[in-house]
């Protein structure tokens, strides 16, 4: 978990400076050929390209190149220090990330705060502003969800009433463009990405082109108050930082930079239609090209039916089979333990490559403790191993295994049947003998394909879907090897078929009609209804 989050922060940062550094050089062309508004638009790329970088990497077909068998001559002991090292740098470095987060969030709100606390009590007027009992940062917009347009105490002598209302048009524009909100999702991400200098660079310039878009605006439905707009701003000075959630009318940038727009010509109603289409351009641009830089990922190859799994498992010199039968990218798990009291246990995944190959992704654990995560591409029918071996030359587990197709399998899901007599055939297992509960008292659900033959006896076994405890699959398998059950009936004839028996191993209180002697009293054996095969 907590390397997938440094993961996407990384990628994210990578994206969105790479991005920053871009709109450090287009914002002015932007500005000058299309608008002020056009280069405030344009930092909506900013987000899409580090929202792209989340979204799955492209697929590529991809080449293995070794098959066979993996050898790891290390011991278990050393094999798992390394990932437990690797977890504490992860978790050391995510704890840094969320104290800085949780820092910079702090300080945004004592910034906001001491803001809103500073303007006093606040007088609703007659034209719907309020008026505060200082002037410190005035006017400006506040609020997210209760907006006000707040003026400074000396509104009334400090401005003259044409100059009064090209500063209420603006505030009011503010307002209703979003910018607030805009504002509000930069603090987001200035707390997410605290340790990227370049955000914070970036938040400043957003904020000067979100009120240079403001003023174009304005002017855009007053062009004949250039003079006074410009004489209004005159008279603000910002002497405070600029707060998160809120638009200032005295901007936190140079005056000289607002006063020298006024004197511009506007753009055309053409070029604003085409500053739209080329901001959303650049932004699926930016959003496309940081998805494509991702290194491609390996396609998952769709095929139908199952890998029938043959396992020898060798620990100490004995040597333990299994038979498992899964679908493909589904883990299982086989375990076992050792006469000197030892344990082991192996999850695998096996995932398709290509034509007649497969690769497999173990886990293993010695004594409770990771032993490695071998991983190799084999070819299906050909047998191949994985040995993990100790600095002295032994070999504390070997695993030798053989996949194969499941051409059985590769049918419909199991279903139940109806013959010509119009009844479900359904295996009655009230006469079948329970398996012997293992004293390990594990529990689990084994999951077994038997094939019966036409005179009602199990021919074959194999576990089609492990408990994750070999005792618990053998106990099951070692049962069914003794059972009888009806053969099917087909057109008046025996038939030979394949049914599909789950098995449940609970230390939940036994039922009457499960419990024999013999069997230990604390567990129970639960069965499901069998299913036969096509």
């Amino acid at each position: 978990m907590s390397s997938d989050v440094l993961h996407g922060l990384l990628t994210t940062t990578l994206a969105a400076s790479a991005m920053i550094l871009l709109l450090h050089v287009l914002r002015a062309p932007l500005r000058r050929w299309l608008g002020a508004g056009a280069a405030y638009a344009s930092w909506l790329c900013v987000p899409a390209a580090a929202a792209a970088v989340l979204l799955p990497a492209r697929e590529v077909p991809m080449e293995w190149g070794a098959i066979g068998a993996v050898l790891l001559p290390t011991r278990a002991a050393a094999a798992a220090t390394a990932p437990s090292l690797a977890l504490m740098w992860e978790a050391f470095l995510l704890a840094i990330w969320l104290g800085g987060m949780a820092a910079m969030a702090a300080w945004l709100w004592m910034q906001q705060r001491r803001f809103v606390r500073g303007l006093g009590k606040l007088r609703r007027r007659t034209d719907g502003l309020w008026m505060a009992e200082t002037s410190r940062g005035l006017p400006a917009a506040v609020g997210l969800f209760r907006t006000r347009v707040v003026v400074p105490a000396d509104y009334e002598s400090r401005y003259l009433a044409r100059e009064r209302t090209l500063i209420a048009c603006h505030e009011q524009l503010h307002v209703r463009r979003g910018d607030l909100f805009a504002n509000a999702c930069v603090a987001a991400l200035r707390c997410v990405y605290w340790f990227n200098p370049l955000l914070h660079l970036a938040a400043r310039r957003f904020r000067i082109d979100q009120e240079l878009a403001c003023d174009e605006d304005v002017i855009r439905r007053h062009p004949d108050a250039r003079r006074a707009y410009g004489e209004a701003m005159l008279k603000g000075q910002l002497d405070i930082g600029p707060v998160p959630l809120a638009c200032h009318w005295p901007a936190p940038h140079p005056l000289r930079e607002r006063i020298t727009m006024l004197g511009k010509k506007l753009p055309s109603a053409r070029r604003r239609a085409l500053a739209t289409l080329l901001v959303a351009a650049l932004a699926t641009a930016a959003g496309y090209g940081a998805w494509a830089a991702q290194p491609a990922q390996r396609p998952a190859i769709a095929q139908d039916g199952l890998y029938h799994v043959a396992l020898q498992v060798s620990v100490e010199g004995a040597t333990r089979a299994f038979e498992i039968r899964e679908h493909p990218g589904k883990a299982f798990a086989v375990s076992g333990a050792t006469d000197a009291g030892g344990t082991w246990k192996g999850v695998f995944r096996i995932e398709p490559t290509g034509v007649g190959q497969a690769r497999v992704f173990t886990e293993i654990e010695i004594a409770g403790k990771a032993a490695g995560k071998p991983e190799l591409v084999v070819e299906l029918g050909k047998p191949s191993g994985i040995r993990l071996g100790g600095e002295d030359g032994t070999t504390p587990l070997a695993i030798e295994l053989t996949i194969t197709r499941d051409s059985a399998m590769a049918s419909p899901p199991a279903r139940d049947i109806a013959p010509a007599n119009g009844f479900d055939r359904r295996v009655d297992h009230s006469k079948l003998a329970p398996p012997r509960y293992p004293a390990s008292r594990h529990e689990g659900k084994v999951m077994m394909l038997l094939d019966i033959g036409t005179d009602g006896r199990v021919t074959r076994v194999a576990l089609d879907r492990s408990s994750g405890f070999a005792d618990l699959d053998q106990a099951a398998m070692t049962a069914a090897r003794g059972w009888y059950i009806e053969p099917a009936i087909e057109a008046g004839r025996a038939v030979a078929s394949t049914i599909r028996v789950p098995v449940e191993f609970s230390l939940d209180e036994p039922r009457a009609d499960t419990q024999q002697d013999g069997y230990a009293s604390e567990g129970s054996m639960r069965n499901e209804p069998g299913r036969e095969l096509r």
